[in-house]
């Protein structure tokens, strides 16, 4: 995210955390809390708001973020950030809500003179696809029996991860097997999900099957074929082929197993459909899967091409006719498509589509007002930084929480967090960043354990502690000194609180499985913009 930090940095005008101030909060932490605690696609509150990293960020990983922010100047250098920063790209694949219709839609796009079989329009578990049908029917079956799924794949394989992300949702156990090498983007989500990843040194993906095939024999485990090689398969993709455009002049298929390109070939000899079909093979050989499972014709009507790019590598352009399709299959019959064609797009898997970015929201007004400034909200996440007392004073205003007696401060910060609990949905996770400090006679306030108190008062149960190591820039210098003096220690810490409003166990399920991505771009931006 450094990109981003050094972004914010550039455009603050020493406005973040108080006149003249440059301090930015942690946006790694934010980060962290964010795929932690919030869904994917989550809506944010945020009752002290300050600076603009905490929303940033949330654009960044596809969340919404609403915050409230007392000083108009802070709401302007936030907004200010906002249009440099949130291009309205983010960095997270987007979970699609679950969409299990009877039939996948057709789609013709105009400017190209093209139809589109939309199957990856089918959608369970955050996984698109036809093979999503199979998958869920094999795991339904280890689920009923009591028994885990195991399957296989090259690292680039979306089967891998739909099967583990299906897995999860359907609560049964999933191993995958792999070749050896750096986990890709479909092996981290499989593994955030708790799915066991086995790599085996590289070699054919026959040893690779067959190690998973007996690994699922030893645990009485439900095997998933490669593929989805199964009679289930076929038959849950012949009904697809009824809606296909009778004015389409060619059917184009990206062929890997070759099972769908099965399953569609009887589909379209059930329908007495006689449309000539291009099948643009990616990877292995379909014709032995052809052989078995199309109709013995199926070579008098198929016309096979090889794609020229590598399996392993991404098609050099995944965009066709204003569509998003899968870089290692669909995308590579683009060089193949011609006017008049429908192209059948099987699938596409989660990284290869990016979630919405919306726009961080910054609300003028006093917290206190909070119900009325964010009236109808039903938060996903809590999470805020409020201010540490007199330690900063950022305004004369009086509704300024700095500017309150210790008393008065612990009070309005109760009542807050009172307020903002009930704008919460059920079962959801809170996180407040808090810090002591020192009154005027030197001694600790206690601030961390009377903001504890005070959200748990309002409704909120303590779940997670956290300690956050802040950077020492100049404090070794002062340290020496003030100990000298005062016997004062330095403080590079801050303590990182998490409640939940609820059940803790259905707010985890909410929040689904952790998927990592590096986003350290997004941090250097931050740094990037606070500079000024």
């Amino acid at each position: 995210m450094g990109d981003i930090v050094e972004q914010i940095e550039e455009t603050t005008d020493g406005l973040l955390y108080g006149e003249g101030s440059t301090s930015i909060f942690d946006p790694v932490l934010c980060e962290l809390a964010y795929r932690w605690f919030c869904p994917s696609g989550g809506l944010i509150l945020d009752p002290f708001a300050g600076g603009s990293v905490r929303g940033v960020v949330a654009n960044k990983l596809g969340r919404s973020y609403r915050g409230v922010e007392l000083r108009q100047v802070q709401v302007e250098a936030n907004e200010r950030q906002r249009a440099v920063i949130c291009d309205g790209t983010s960095l997270v694949p987007d979970v699609p809500a679950d969409n299990m219709p009877d039939y996948t839609p057709v789609e013709y796009h105009e400017e190209a003179d093209i139809w589109m079989k939309r199957e990856d329009h089918y959608t369970f578990a955050g996984v698109r696809g036809a093979k999503v049908r199979t998958c869920m029917f094999l795991v339904d079956e280890a689920r009923k029996k009591g028994v885990g799924v195991i399957t296989a794949g090259g690292r680039h394989s979306p089967q891998v991860n739909f099967v583990a992300q299906i897995a999860y949702k359907m609560g049964v156990k999933c191993r995958v097997h792999v070749p050896t090498g750096p986990l890709t983007p479909e092996l981290l989500a499989a593994r955030s999900t708790g799915a066991k990843v086995v790599q085996h040194e590289f070699g054919y993906n026959t040893v690779i099957f067959a190690r998973a095939r007996e690994d699922a024999e030893e645990r009485g485990w439900v095997m998933v074929p490669y593929g989805m090689e199964s009679q289930e398969a076929i038959d849950f993709t012949i009904p697809q082929t009824s809606n296909l455009p009778a004015e389409a002049k060619r059917l184009v298929n990206c062929a890997g197993s070759g099972m769908t390109l099965a399953g569609i070939l009887w589909g379209l000899e059930n329908d007495n459909n006689d449309i000539p079909v291009l099948a643009v093979c990616c990877g292995g050989d379909p014709t032995p899967n052809l052989d078995k499972w199309a109709p013995e014709n199926w070579r008098d009507r198929v016309e096979l091409e090889q794609s020229p790019s590598d399996y392993n590598q991404p098609a050099r352009e995944s965009v066709y006719a204003g569509v998003q399709l899968d870089p290692f299959y669909e995308a590579k019959t683009i060089p193949f498509l011609k006017q008049g064609d429908c192209l059948w797009v099987s699938a596409i898997r989660p990284s290869a589509v990016m979630a919405p970015a919306p726009d961080p929201e910054w609300i003028l007004g006093d917290a206190m007002d909070i119900e009325t400034l964010c009236a109808g909200t039903k938060a996903d996440f809590l999470f805020t930084c409020p201010p540490y007392g007199d330690l900063e004073v950022y305004s004369d205003d009086p509704a300024d929480l700095s500017n309150m007696s210790y008393a008065d401060f612990i009070d309005s910060f109760g009542k807050i967090m009172e307020r903002s609990y009930r704008l919460m949905k059920d079962n959801s996770f809170a996180c407040v960043v808090v810090g002591d400090f020192r009154s005027e006679d030197g001694f600790y306030r206690g601030f961390p354990m009377d903001a504890v108190a005070a959200c748990e008062d309002a409704g909120w149960r303590l779940y997670n502690e956290a300690i956050l190591v802040t950077r020492a820039n100049s404090l070794p210098l002062r340290t020496g000194r003030q100990f000298d003096a005062a016997r004062k220690l330095g403080k590079t810490h801050q303590q990182v609180v998490v409640f939940v409003k609820g059940d803790w166990k259905k707010a985890t399920w909410n929040c689904g499985p952790v998927v990592s991505v590096d986003i350290s771009e997004v941090n250097d931006e931050i740094e990037e913009s606070v500079d000024e």
